[in-house]
């Protein structure tokens, strides 16, 4: 029995599909379901209070935003995307363009914000899938596998809330650090 914080996110079908990169709404209204990004075959994982999460992100989103969105990385999966800058002569965030399968249309991966969990929290955990736009496709790098993470229930749209309750990703973070991804000093 888990005692996190977003258990509830777990029974509710929809967060999956979003973890395995599939539109919920075209999901629920049954049109041709086109699955881009996301992770293979998501397993739920706990994730440890105490350690560091790591989440890239576009120069100018608000600094607030940020911390509400599901897609984050471990400590392990940031330091072996910066290793392989490093051994490859490779921008850091083009590596990481490589093994997460961001496209250009998604996001320009400049800035990262790192923050220590503070409170229990389960993520659904795998290899990245090919990521699909209509002008891209990026297949994440094959010969060095990661990990990438979904935290469901960090936001949830208010309509569908409380809307006194706080958001979940105002209360798990801690000494959140915001960075430019391209001067950042080895992990």
């Amino acid at each position: 029995m888990s005692n996190a914080l977003n258990d509830i996110c777990f029974v509710q079908p929809h967060w999956q599909l979003i973890a395995k990169g599939i539109s919920p709404e075209e999901w629920f209204n049954e049109h041709n379901i086109i699955s881009s990004g996301g992770i293979n075959n998501p397993t739920r994982v706990h994730l440890n209070q105490g350690h560091r999460y790591y989440r890239f992100f576009s120069n100018p989103s608000k600094p607030e935003k940020v911390l509400d969105g599901g897609w984050w990385l471990s400590f392990d999966t940031i330091n072996t995307i910066w290793h392989y800058s490093i051994r490859m002569e490779l921008q850091f965030t083009y590596a990481a363009r490589l093994f997460l399968a961001l496209p250009y249309d998604w996001t320009r991966v400049d800035r990262i914000v790192s923050a220590i969990l503070t409170s229990p929290l389960d993520a659904y955990a795998g290899e990245g899938n090919v990521a699909k736009t209509i002008t891209e496709k990026w297949t994440p790098v094959q010969n060095i596998k990661v990990t990438q993470l979904y935290i469901p229930g960090l936001y949830v749209k208010r309509d569908v809330r409380n809307e006194s309750m706080p958001q979940l990703y105002e209360s798990v973070w801690k000494d959140v650090r915001y960075e430019y991804a391209n001067n950042r000093a080895p992990l």
